[in-house]
């Protein structure tokens, strides 16, 4: 039976195999519609760093596959997975579901030669809404916080929503400039109030947008060190769900992603550097591990028509990720609305039935060559069934349509019914 391995180059199918630093995401479906049955396994390759986009109409499981490349990732033989730090970016919340089994699935699971298993994970949230997690009796396992002097004057004017070529931005840019070191909100605050030649109400506007932001719960002077969530072998799972309400919601959400992704991609480069230094010395020590960021929402935080404290981040990402070791998963139900570099720069595509008109003519603009019918006739010919997508994989410069395998963990992204029922 043929092996299927989207995301392998020839070199590496020759060195490594079909199989080796691979995740199982699926199977091959064969035949059309009502007739496909499944056939042989689905590989991803995970030895190298990649970009992909996971796409598809609400309900028909994006965020679901989302959760299976986590459990992959973790389950990979030990040489990989202890090579390996993933990043969840939960702005849904809905990914702590995946410390428990999914024993609702467990007759499926057993025809694929699974059995229900609870993820160890650590689900982080921000440190100002840690009470409210308690008192609501929701387990976390860690808190985090940014450091306000991390950020660009450009950063908080995004956040705020504000012109940087305005009274206040100029304001905001001059008292940034005469900060130093670490410095908390109380300290801006203070450094704009003895600001000279302003109005006072554009001194009080910023101030008040400031006093805004401590309620954030996610700002604090000496902050969290984000290199922290890059543990060998493990998942972290950023709840950014909690920021409903608050003004610049996905703003503020941008200015976690955003951060994190800089350090990150500092801390590979930095790393990169040694390795290669070690490697002339006949040392194959990996500095840090490559990170693999998996975001859900994607178009929020990386959007066709703004930017966001994010964007150039993750632009980065996905421009030069590749060299230093970063890998970047994007998830999201509108692909026209994800910035154009990043969808023409995902070299792996896995996307369930989409119908929007404007979601199938962004990733018809990105059709390969070795694609033998429109996209359109791919997408239709799928069976009706959830988890049904189709890959384009630019390694292998093929096509194939997959069935997702069911979760290992449960997953809380269902679907409500106003029917009662219940875990089993």
């Amino acid at each position: 039976m043929p092996k299927i391995t989207i995301g392998r180059d020839e070199k590496d199918r020759e060195q490594y195999g079909a199989e080796k630093a691979t995740a199982l995401i699926g199977k091959n479906i064969v035949g059309e519609r009502g007739e496909a049955h499944l056939a042989n396994p689905v590989r991803m390759d995970i030895a190298r760093p990649h970009v992909v986009g996971v796409f598809g109409k609400r309900g028909e499981g994006k965020s679901y596959t989302l959760g299976v490349m986590a459990e992959e990732l973790l389950k990979a033989e030990e040489e990989v997975s202890n090579n390996i730090s993933t990043i969840i970016i939960d702005s849904m919340g809905i990914y702590w579901s995946m410390k428990f089994p999914n024993e609702d699935d467990a007759v499926l699971l057993s025809d694929w030669d699974e059995q229900p298993e609870a993820i160890d994970l650590d689900l982080c949230i921000p440190k100002g809404h840690a009470e409210k997690f308690r008192d609501r009796e929701i387990p976390f396992d860690k808190t985090f916080t940014l450091k306000p002097s991390d950020l660009s004057a450009a950063d908080w004017a995004m956040a705020f929503d504000m012109e940087l070529n305005s009274p206040r931005g100029i304001l905001l840019e001059r008292v940034l400039r005469e900060l130093e070191g670490e410095y908390g909100i109380e300290e801006i605050i203070q450094q704009i109030r003895g600001a000279e030649d302003f109005e006072e109400d554009v001194k009080k506007g910023l101030i008040n947008r400031f006093q805004a932001a401590e309620d954030w719960g996610i700002l604090s002077k000496h902050g969290t060190d984000l290199e922290e969530f890059t543990e060998r072998g493990g998942l972290k799972v950023l709840d950014v769900s909690m920021f409903q309400g608050i003004r610049g919601t996905w703003s503020v959400r941008s200015l976690v992603v955003g951060l994190l992704a800089k350090k990150l991609l500092q801390k590979r480069l930095a790393s990169k550097r040694l390795e290669e230094i070690q490697e002339t010395e006949g040392k194959l020590t990996s500095e840090s591990p490559i990170v693999w960021m998996i975001i859900d929402e994607a178009h929020q935080f990386l959007p066709n028509d703004h930017k966001t404290p994010a964007s150039d981040s993750l632009l980065s990402w996905v421009k030069i990720g590749r060299e230093p070791g970063v890998s970047l998963v994007m998830a999201t139900q509108q692909p026209y609305k994800l910035h154009p570099d990043a969808l023409s720069q995902c070299d792996t595509i896995i996307s369930h039935r989409l119908t929007a008109k404007k979601d199938i003519e962004a990733l018809k603009n990105i059709m390969q060559t070795y694609m033998k019918y429109d996209l359109s006739t791919y997408i239709d010919n799928l069976p009706r069934k959830k988890g049904a997508a189709i890959c384009l994989d630019d390694n292998s410069e093929r096509v194939y349509s997959v069935r997702i395998r069911p979760r290992l963990s449960w997953h809380a992204g269902g679907t409500p019914t106003a029917l009662k029922q219940g875990r089993t």
